[in-house]
């Protein structure tokens, strides 16, 4: 390998989640545990891209219109998964076999496969460099093949580097550059107390979904597990740096490649898009309450985030996992790699992107040979029910079958969130024809979530999104991967979807998938099996138990009782004016019930969109019930949800 693409060679690789089968119920005895049997050299069997030709994809056309230079995405003709189906029909060939043993056989022959490739193009890729054909050349293994600039003229010129196949229109590529004088994080190894689960309060949904019953009755807590968080922007608190991810080959902060991996001071993680160890976008305060850019770290609060003195929020589902944040949307499959080499479990990515076309099929097949590597890949199921239809709700990562668990999202009374995006998904690319694909697997909870200030501090409700539906999963799976490492993809597929609990239409639907987690009765399922497998006593894990499942009736009953109370009231509003105070409880507005957020806001949609003027407010203020006319509009208030039950146990 020549200096000039060698420098990228050193990128690193993730692996992907979950899925294949459908799931026929927990409890049946699994065929006798075997191991991956690697051909003569040590690789396994690997296949060829189908087809007469070099494939370009159709997007060119316009993509090279709007810009004169675009990014491509090459693929070789070698692959470990070659067809569409070639996933499915391998992972049955893996079936039995242990996770980690897996991943050292694939990486091992993924890496082979690019090293032959790359040693039969190099010198026609590096010609067409000095020729200034092409430029900022990336190769990457997880899918074997590169990137690089090109422009229209010189597109034909790729026909020529022996063993291309497929060149695809790569996305544009966002970058998220940190502030100026912003340094890379390096945070030092600190000597955690041991975990207690009585020690700090936990949130509502812990309990749900039956986290802190795997904590105290089973002893699983995530330890020994790394959870990848993919966003655009990071800070960092007292309460995730206790778990954070810290690159045992790396010196954090001195401006070097210590582990020689080509990524300086990779120490937590890294920024792919601006080649930089850097992880915030912007400065954020302690007592900052924005979403937006509190954003990755909400996502892995809910992952994994601790309690310490002095700050008593504990908000993690697995508190004892460590994770790691990466940036880097335009250059994913550098992002995968490193996630893959430093060991990830799972890859949490809370983003959705439209309009990729075939090139979903890049993305689904980086995911697809990061699975088989171990990695579980997680997304929110996205926000869209309300502005798009089906079957184009979901999108990229959240819309990719088998790979992808795609978590959809219920409000704390267990209804669906109205704006949760729902399946089915559609898959008729060049390179994957399906058709119609059921989605979402799960659904978790992604309205009316506390939020955690970087200080420790909290309001007791903020968050909404189906971006905290997805860390709330991984949560759940580092606990089942915490109870036996070599899980692999599909069968985790299967003890989650079969323990999870019906909210929805009985069995899977488009809605809600087959149900909101059950983190207590997946684990408990985890470790049966893997006393099968080992030859231990499987009685303390089978059959059920009273109370491992939420009695949803009753837990309805008991949220009955939400209410929505003003918290603010802007200067001069409309609510202002019609005389709205502080603590005020809204029961309806133009005649429509109101017991959440989302309600008061479509509600008030309607009535702007339908342009009535004089509209009904009723309060409730001290125990009596007020009517007030209000103007149509934007009421300029801010709202608290107060439960029946605490929000934090």
């Amino acid at each position: 390998m020549s200096e000039k693409t060698s420098r990228l060679f050193f990128s690193c690789f993730l692996a992907g989640a979950v899925c294949l089968s459908g799931s026929d119920g927990c409890g049946a005895e699994e065929p006798q545990v075997r191991s991956i049997p690697p051909l003569a050299d040590g690789l396994l069997k690997t296949e060829k891209l189908a087809g007469e030709g070099i494939w370009l994809d159709p997007a060119f056309k316009l993509r090279f219109r709007r810009a004169r230079r675009s990014r491509v995405t090459v693929w070789f003709e070698d692959q470990l998964l070659g067809d569409g189906e070639a996933y499915r029909r391998r992972a049955k060939e893996f079936a039995g076999g242990k996770r980690r043993e897996l991943r050292k056989v694939v990486v091992k022959t993924l890496q082979a496969i690019h090293g032959r490739s790359w040693k039969q193009a190099e010198t026609r890729i590096d010609e067409l460099v000095d020729e200034g054909k092409i430029s900022q050349v990336e190769p990457h293994w997880i899918v074997n093949g590169f990137s690089c600039l090109t422009v229209q003229e010189n597109l034909q010129s790729l026909r020529s580097i022996p063993g291309v196949k497929k060149v695809f229109a790569a996305a544009s590529r966002p970058v998220n550059r940190p502030p100026p004088g912003a340094v890379a994080p390096g945070f030092p190894g600190s000597q955690q107390t041991p975990f207690d689960p009585k020690r700090y309060k936990h949130p509502w949904y812990i309990r749900s979904l039956q986290a802190d019953r795997t904590w105290k009755e089973l002893g699983i807590t995530g330890l020994g597990t790394l959870n990848v968080v993919h966003d655009f922007s990071f800070v960092f608190s007292e309460n995730l740096e206790g778990n954070l991810y810290r690159n045992p080959g790396e010196v954090p902060a001195n401006g070097l490649d210590d582990d020689r991996n080509g990524f300086v001071d990779d120490y937590h993680g890294f920024n792919f898009d601006a080649d930089t160890a850097r992880l915030t976008s912007v400065p954020v305060s302690l007592r900052s309450s924005s979403p937006r850019w509190m954003h990755g770290f909400m996502c892995a609060a809910i992952i994994c985030g601790r309690g310490v003195p002095g700050k008593e929020y504990e908000f993690g589902i697995a508190p004892q996992a460590r994770w790691a944040g990466v940036i880097g949307g335009g250059r994913f499959e550098r992002a995968v790699q490193w996630a893959v080499e430093q060991g990830a479990d799972t890859y949490s990515m809370s983003f959705s992107i439209p309009r990729l076309g075939e090139y979903r099929s890049h993305w689904r097949k980086v995911m697809e040979q990061g699975s088989l590597c171990g990695v579980f890949f997680v997304s929110g199921a996205g926000n869209f029910a309300e502005s798009e239809q089906v079957p184009v709700q979901m999108r990229v990562p959240e819309d990719i079958p088998e790979v992808v668990f795609a978590a959809a999202g219920v409000q704390r009374d267990f209804s669906r969130t109205p704006f949760s995006s729902q399946g089915p998904v559609k898959w008729e690319t060049e390179h994957y024809r399906e058709g119609l694909v059921q989605k979402p697997e799960v659904c978790a909870f992604n309205m009316g979530l506390p939020f955690l200030r970087r200080d420790g501090s909290v309001m007791n409700a903020g968050l909404n999104g189906n971006s905290f539906a997805g860390p709330m999963f991984c949560g759940a799976i580092a606990l089942m991967l915490s109870a036996d490492p070599d899980l692999l993809p599909w069968d985790l597929k299967e003890v989650i979807t079969a323990t999870a609990t019906d909210v929805a239409a009985p069995g899977v639907d488009a809605q809600t998938g087959h149900g909101l987690i059950n983190c207590y009765r997946a684990v408990r399922e985890v470790l049966r099996r893997k006393a099968l497998r080992e030859g231990g006593d499987t009685a303390p894990f089978t059959g059920r138990e009273a109370g491992d499942e939420l009695d949803i009736a009753s837990e309805r009953a008991k949220l009955a009782l939400l209410r929505i109370r003003i918290a603010r009231v802007e200067a001069g509003s409309r609510a202002a004016k019609a005389g709205v105070q502080v603590n005020d409880v809204v029961l309806s507005y133009n005649g429509q019930s109101i017991t959440t957020r989302t309600a008061l806001r479509v509600a008030v949609e309607v009535a702007r969109r339908q342009d009535a003027e004089n509209i009904l407010l009723v309060i409730e203020r001290m125990g009596k019930r007020i009517e007030l006319p209000v103007k149509s509009g934007s009421l300029g208030v801010r709202i608290a949800a107060a439960f029946s039950a605490p929000v934090f146990n």
